[in-house]
């Protein structure tokens, strides 16, 4: 079994109109998630992640949250490329960040759109169970800090 780490960062803003967002990616036309990648030798985690999202989503100058993070890790047996027909145990760090309220994302060749949706509406979007989890625990952290 191969093992893979991968980062990513679930990326917030505050609408005037529609109240907390949260970005959603189309990937490869087959599900929704969040931007994340690969994380490469020599590089943290938080750099990987701040990485993926400048590659995957255009988006750069985001504030990261100090102090948010989750991790998850799923098995999936890889369908492409020269890894095809392999299982693959992934362990995936989860970054929270603001973007200001009308950054709009200019998306990479990995995706086929994207959406700023709620948290209720994106978790309807979102594949993973444990993606969905993480959502909720990120809104949860995001309302605990406006008290």
């Amino acid at each position: 079994m191969l093992h893979e780490k991968s980062a990513g960062i679930i990326v917030y803003r505050q609408h005037h109109q529609e109240g907390l967002q949260f970005l959603v990616m189309y990937h490869n036309g087959s599900y929704w998630n969040f931007p994340k990648g690969h994380v490469e030798e020599g590089e943290s985690e938080l750099e990987a992640a701040v990485r993926e999202l400048k590659e995957e989503a255009g988006l750069a100058g985001v504030k990261v949250i100090d102090g948010w993070r989750q991790q998850t890790g799923y098995l999936f047996k890889e369908t492409h490329g020269n890894k095809s027909g392999q299982w693959i145990k992934k362990e995936v760090a989860l970054y929270l960040a603001r973007a200001p309220e009308k950054a709009e994302p200019r998306i990479s060749f990995e995706h086929n759109g994207y959406a700023w949706l709620t948290a209720e509406m994106a978790a309807k979007y979102l594949k993973f169970k444990n993606s969905k989890e993480i959502l909720a625990e990120a809104e949860s952290f995001i309302e605990s800090q406006k008290h």
